[in-house]
């Protein structure tokens, strides 16, 4: 058993994870939870990375070493550029694509916030950092120890860096849409190619970083404060726009990643930062 587990633990990762998190999923697009109680499947489908995790460490006699990944979650001074970078990149092209969207015309009106968080005014300079730093030990722990701590060193290093991000972002798009149509979003082309950018960002961002999970999780974080405050526009050619500078931004960070030697590079002692300490 502990042989096979380990020979196919990745498959299983993205099986397993794949029938928890549709089976609680499932329930709710089949509406099948009320209204109030429906955090409930939400969080429970939300957690399948790391349960799963939980369960192959347990049945490899810890040869998927969860307890080591949670590890590579790294606080310091020398961690500091890339947390803060990971917190504001992904905001700040949302941001300028909204500046550009009313610049050009896809907005009559300059948009950067939600309606409702816009009323709340200064008191959002409070109010997101305290979104932000208790909500890292939610979807971004349950979900960046499995995607970026497990899946993504393993795939890049057996099928290339572009190979290797492009199958962990689309098993991250597939994954959550179950609970997206339970929301009643339902899958497009343009939703995929949105959110496998994102998740190039953010497999960059975690190898730039010399894979610290935290600035995974940071990254993650910064999508749901996004998600939460920042406006979207609904116009076609706007959201176009945003992809494009998306995907621009995980240019600019495919070329860092190029220039150290990464992914390749990431277990010599040095490369293009100092230390992992």
């Amino acid at each position: 058993m502990k042989e096979f587990i380990v020979r196919h633990q990745l498959a299983l990762f993205g099986l397993i994870t794949l029938i928890i998190g549709w089976f609680w999923w499932g329930q709710m697009a089949l509406h099948l939870w009320p209204a109030e109680y429906i955090i409930i499947p939400s969080t429970l489908g939300g957690i399948s990375p790391i349960l799963t995790l939980v369960i192959l460490q347990k049945i490899s006699q810890r040869e998927v070493d969860l307890d080591g990944i949670v590890k590579t979650a790294k606080v310091g001074f020398t961690h500091f550029p890339w947390l803060f970078i990971a917190a504001f990149i992904l905001p700040t092209v949302i941001t300028l694509g909204n500046l550009l969207n009313y610049v050009l015309g896809f907005e009559t009106a300059l948009l950067l916030l939600n309606p409702d968080p816009a009323e709340l005014g200064w008191a959002l300079l409070a109010i997101i950092p305290i979104t932000f730093f208790p909500g890292l030990i939610t979807s971004p722990l349950f979900e960046e120890t499995g995607w970026r701590g497990f899946a993504l060193p393993k795939l890049q290093a057996k099928f290339g860096r572009e190979l290797g991000s492009l199958l962990v972002g689309s098993f991250w798009w597939l994954w959550h849409q179950m609970s997206n149509i339970s929301f009643g979003i339902f899958p497009s082309v343009l939703g995929y190619l949105t959110m496998l950018g994102q998740s190039f960002a953010i497999d960059s961002m975690f190898n730039l970083s010399r894979r610290n999970l935290l600035v995974a999780m940071f990254a993650h974080e910064s999508l749901f404060i996004t998600f939460t405050y920042l406006y979207r526009t609904g116009n076609e050619f706007g959201s176009i726009l945003i992809l494009g500078l998306i995907w621009l931004s995980v240019l600019v960070l495919r070329i860092g990643e190029r220039i150290c030697g990464y992914p390749t590079e990431l277990n010599h002692p040095l490369t293009c930062t100092d230390s992992d300490n």
